[in-house]
């Protein structure tokens, strides 16, 4: 193959691929860019909850005093259940003083004070997620925020997309390469991305209702689906002469 054609060729197989900041460097021989991509999917075998305690009083210390309760409260039986103290997070206390508005006044009035904590749980077993946040609100969360599902071996499953990525870059520069008539030398350069994920499946932040009886109930119905994990590899190979 003359050398003017090859020219060619390289112009064709890398027009319009952008690979950004990161991108592999371009030789002034023959070549081909591609960029190579592996994904797996896994189910989700952990999953975040994230609650709150919300306390109302004109008294600052009795309404600190009622959340503090609440989350101890929390807290042991979830330790009883068995979760481990370091996949329990609990978060400093938060004050904020609240004001109304008064038509008659027409003036902003204090109206006490609003004490929230914030407490966030990893769970190891998912099978027990609905029983778990059941039991949180039982215990005085009065508000459910995203509970976030998530990999416990994503390192190992991010190698196997790479490996896939890899196969990926490897079979489009041969496959574009053969279109053209051409073959592969070798790889010239190598730029591996770094590892993305389709959004994790998430449960809807919730305020707690109660039912008829007047106890707090917890939906149990969510569906999990499972999670994307994506590597990606930016190649730049040598044409033959």
């Amino acid at each position: 193959m003359g050398k003017n054609m090859k020219k060619l060729i390289s112009l064709i197989l890398t027009s319009g691929i952008a690979f950004g900041a990161h991108a592999a460097s371009i030789p002034d021989e023959p070549h081909v860019q591609v960029t190579g991509v592996g994904e797996v999917w896994a189910t989700p075998d952990k999953v975040t909850l994230n609650v709150s305690v919300n306390e109302h009083s004109k008294d600052v210390v009795a309404a600190k005093k009622a959340a503090d309760d609440k989350l101890a409260a929390m807290i042991l039986a979830l330790k009883e259940q068995g979760v481990a103290s370091k996949d329990i997070h609990a978060s400093q206390l938060n004050v904020r003083s609240k004001t109304r508005y008064n038509r008659d006044t027409q003036t902003n009035e204090f109206d006490g004070y609003e004490v929230s904590r914030n407490l966030s749980i990893i769970l190891r077993n998912i099978d027990s997620y609905a029983q778990t946040l059941q039991g949180l609100i039982q215990q005085g969360a009065n508000q459910v925020g995203q509970s976030q599902f998530g990999l416990t071996n994503h390192d190992e499953l991010f190698s196997q997309a790479q490996q896939k990525a890899f196969k990926d870059a490897n079979a489009k520069a041969s496959t574009y390469a053969e279109g053209f008539n051409a073959r592969i030398e070798k790889v010239y350069s190598i730029s591996a991305q770094q590892d993305y994920a389709r959004p994790m499946p998430q449960v809807e932040a919730m305020m707690v209702r109660a039912d008829s009886a007047g106890s707090a109930k917890v939906e149990d119905a969510y569906n999990i689906g499972e999670i994307k994990v994506t590597a990606k590899v930016n190649a730049v190979f040598l044409l033959e002469d």
